[in-house]
């Protein structure tokens, strides 16, 4: 996998102080912003740094959680420039490439938010592991 580092550099969560009770829908999205092109030293090898945001809002304003970040990719240098051309000319992303650039940052954004959630007192944007059943004494 050509992925070699995911940086975070944002960090947000609201939760609104006069929200009500009731039923609580979590919506998770994460999108990519930006690509901008990396030069290495090696030879015949170039990098994308693709710039994400993931989102997580509760519904009916009740709050949300905005984690920012990077995703590093390393290829070959014609793989890299058709990359970034077809992002600059349409905003578009081969699936092959774009499917674990947005996984990684799924990835991270969700731990991310599961982190901060519990200090903003909002729900987990994922179900966590429980123990059903009885418990004997």
């Amino acid at each position: 996998m050509p992925i070699v580092r995911i940086n975070v550099h944002k960090v947000n969560a609201e939760r609104k102080l006069n929200s009500g009770t009731g039923q609580i829908n979590i919506q998770n999205n994460v999108a990519i912003k930006d690509i901008e092109k990396l030069e290495f030293d090696k030879e015949g090898k170039n990098g994308l740094k693709f710039t994400f945001e993931f989102n997580c809002t509760y519904e009916p304003n009740y709050g949300k959680i905005e984690v920012a970040g990077q995703v590093f990719y390393v290829d070959e240098a014609k793989i890299i420039n058709d990359i970034k051309k077809e992002w600059d000319t349409n905003k578009k992303i081969d699936s092959q490439v774009m499917e674990p650039i947005i996984n990684a940052a799924l990835h991270k954004g969700t731990i991310q938010a599961i982190k901060i959630a519990e200090d903003a007192d909002l729900p987990s944007p994922l179900p966590l592991p429980k123990v059903t059943g009885t418990v004997k004494k």
